[in-house]
């Protein structure tokens, strides 16, 4: 996949997504704008999204594999959370700018995890999550003290020992595109249906 960017892509993808160095960084090193940067990294995330090949694995395993993430989770299990994860994986959160979210996309497994289990722990003892289908896609639902707060939609890869990992969770807390979810069939009706 890196094989099919532009040098220049290629080096801004890498830097930014293997090496952790900001944008900033990154245009001091390429004699670059840090907004042009930006933009490429951008453009490379997307060119290798849509060069991944896509696994549409069985629902039973789908299943299986949202039960052990959710269990990891709950359970702080950083360590669990990690082998769940591939190594690209991103996070995507929508906050709307009316409830809190990551202002830019999470990548890397120890960032995602570390960011989750962050989370997680922070939102206390009113919180609750279930695995729900999304547009026929694995998700989960949180809910604080009964209360929708998030949906995810989860996406796997098929990892070399024939597992499944997580390769992008988005995230919507946006209050706006939740509101119509109570009592959605297609949502709430569907527990654990992934």
């Amino acid at each position: 996949m890196l094989e099919s960017l532009s040098p220049l892509e290629r080096a801004v993808f890498v830097l930014n997504e293997a090496f952790g160095f900001s944008y900033r960084e990154i245009a001091e090193a390429l004699d670059r704008t840090e907004a042009a940067c930006r933009q490429v990294g951008s453009r490379a995330r997307a060119h290798v999204r849509a060069r991944r090949p896509r696994y549409d694995a069985p629902p039973e395993l789908r299943r299986r594999a949202t039960d052990e993430f959710l269990a990891a989770c709950a359970g702080g299990d950083l360590n669990r959370v990690l082998e769940l994860l591939a190594p690209e994986v991103t996070a995507w959160t929508d906050g709307g700018g009316v409830v809190s979210a990551a202002l830019r996309p999470v990548t890397g497994a120890r960032n995602v995890a570390r960011f989750l289990l962050g989370v997680l722990g922070r939102l206390g003892g009113g919180a609750a999550a279930r695995p729900v289908l999304v547009n026929g896609q694995p998700g989960l639902l949180l809910t604080l003290d009964g209360v929708v707060d998030a949906v995810s939609v989860l996406e796997f890869v098929e990892a070399p020992d024939g597992g499944l990992r997580i390769a992008e969770l988005r995230t919507v807390r946006n209050p706006a595109k939740l509101a119509h979810l109570t009592g959605a069939p297609g949502l709430t009706g569907a527990p654990g249906g992934a």
